[in-house]
């Protein structure tokens, strides 16, 4: 271990993703403090990491790069001058790996996909060839910039709690069977409201807006989606009393800042991507679930949106759910 005192880990993609790997860099960091992290990650995610105090340095990449780019002739270079002992490449396309080669570090650590373990559990795996000591956490963490907390402080000041947070985006997914019907979450909203007459903060992709805009019809809610940047999401989350979605990254965010999340499974298989700590999952009980597919086939050619494994989960349920959580 003593030859290693400087890594690159590399993660771009689905924010989630990101999230899940931090267990693996805190692990590392924890077993063997000395050793500095820098973490390479798309512009999107980055505001996530920058306040992260077991990175020392976030760098960005364009995810579309071209390998035989200028750009990527740059951005070699770049990483030629930080003389990393070691990348941890939890990205492993062939352009990331091409970038590896190009920046001429000589010891790298390959991610392969396990669909037998959580997906934070098999991020850290990768790390155990070269760091066999460490531990795995049992929680995920994330840490935010206090002024971004301050601010949704200010924004959910004086609104009657409990304060629920509904992930409803993601509707227009090329993933299929992540998403739960506009017209049900509208009905979950209404009888969470009768039970608490709290507040339900609305949460979701911009490009759902339109589609998503029923939800408006949900007494007591605060629409956020589609308005704020991606931390200050995150900070809004970090303050609710519990979040409800389907498979996304808003939700395993809210699992890494400690807030009670239940997710809502369909065609994702929950030992693969379900909530890692301080969650609960509902999974349909259709036959073919989890199928893990891209599409439907139930889909195809209906002209619906909706996978039926989503549509067969009922509100009482989830609502039960949301009580028996809450007591806690």
């Amino acid at each position: 271990m003593d030859n290693i005192k400087k890594i690159l880990i590399i993660r771009t993609g689905a924010i989630g993703d990101v999230v899940h790997s931090t267990n693996l860099y805190r692990s590392i960091k924890k077993f063997y403090p000395s050793i500095k992290i820098h973490y390479m990650t798309s512009e999107l995610v980055k505001p996530l990491l920058i306040s992260d105090p077991d990175l020392e340095k976030i760098i960005t990449i364009n995810p579309k790069f071209s390998l035989f780019s200028a750009y990527t002739k740059e951005l070699a270079n770049i990483l030629k001058q930080e003389y990393y002992d070691l990348v941890i490449n939890l990205h492993p396309s062939f352009k990331v790996r091409g970038l590896i080669f190009l920046s001429d570090i000589k010891k790298q650590l390959i991610y392969k996909k396990n669909f037998k373990v959580h997906a934070v559990t098999n991020f850290w795996q990768t790390g155990l060839k070269v760091f066999p000591d460490m531990k795995e956490e049992k929680e995920l963490t994330l840490h935010l910039p206090k002024e971004a907390v301050e601010i949704a402080k200010e924004r959910l000041k004086n609104l009657p709690r409990p304060l629920i947070a509904i992930n409803a985006g993601g509707v227009m997914s090329k993933r299929q069977g992540r998403t739960y019907p506009v017209d049900k979450w509208v009905e979950l909203g209404n009888k969470i409201q009768e039970k608490y007459n709290g507040t339900i903060i609305l949460n979701g992709a911009k490009e759902d807006k339109e589609i998503l805009s029923p939800l408006n019809n949900i007494k007591n809610s605060i629409n956020f989606i589609g308005e704020l940047s991606l931390v200050d999401s995150c900070a809004v989350i970090s303050l609710c009393n519990l979040m409800i979605s389907g498979d996304s990254g808003p939700l395993h965010i809210a699992s890494a800042l400690k807030v009670k999340s239940i997710g809502l499974y369909g065609s994702m298989p929950v030992n693969r991507t379900g909530c890692y700590s301080s969650g609960v999952n509902i999974v349909s009980e259709k036959y073919c679930v989890p199928c893990n597919r891209r599409k439907c086939k139930y889909l195809k050619n209906s002209g619906k949106i909706y996978a039926p494994c989503m549509e067969e989960i009922q509100t009482d349920t989830v609502l039960n759910t949301v009580i028996d959580f809450l007591k806690t």
